[in-house]
């Protein structure tokens, strides 16, 4: 958790938040269309490791013996991970259920409502990115 969900989460924030990135500097454009093939892979990584630290933890254990910003930011990551995840795993997900079901459907339907938070999220997933990686080079101390 202390280099993989940081890093997975600023990729899948920089999808995120890739149509202010681009509107901002159009030429990121190229790179950010080198990382959209990935954003399922992301999407499903980030559901199932945000899930796993969430259960692992628990919310109440990061606060137990650690700085309140170093449990925030922590907190801030998974959920952040498990919401950009839902966002970009989803399809994927939808598409792995056999049978003859319409949930592929009903997951494109949810992300279409959720886009307008897309940008939101990635910025989100951008910033505890960081600051997890901050605390991690033992940049900012816990």
């Amino acid at each position: 958790m202390e280099w993989i969900l940081p890093i997975v989460l600023v990729l899948a924030g920089i999808l995120g938040a890739s149509g202010l990135i681009i509107a901002k500097k159009p030429s990121a454009a190229s790179l950010i269309a080198k990382l959209t093939p990935y954003q399922a892979f992301f999407g499903v990584f980030l559901l199932a490791w945000g899930l796993y630290w969430l259960i692992h933890l628990g919310p109440g254990n990061l606060f137990k013996s650690v700085d309140h910003l170093f449990g925030l930011t922590w907190l801030g990551a998974i959920v952040t991970a498990i919401l950009l995840g839902f966002f970009f795993g989803m399809p994927q997900i939808a598409k792995w259920i056999p049978g003859e079901s319409n949930a592929e459907q009903k997951a494109v339907a949810l992300s279409k409502k959720l886009a307008p938070f897309q940008i939101i999220l990635g910025l989100a997933g951008i910033g505890f990115g960081l600051l997890a990686l901050l605390f991690n080079l033992k940049i900012l101390k816990p």
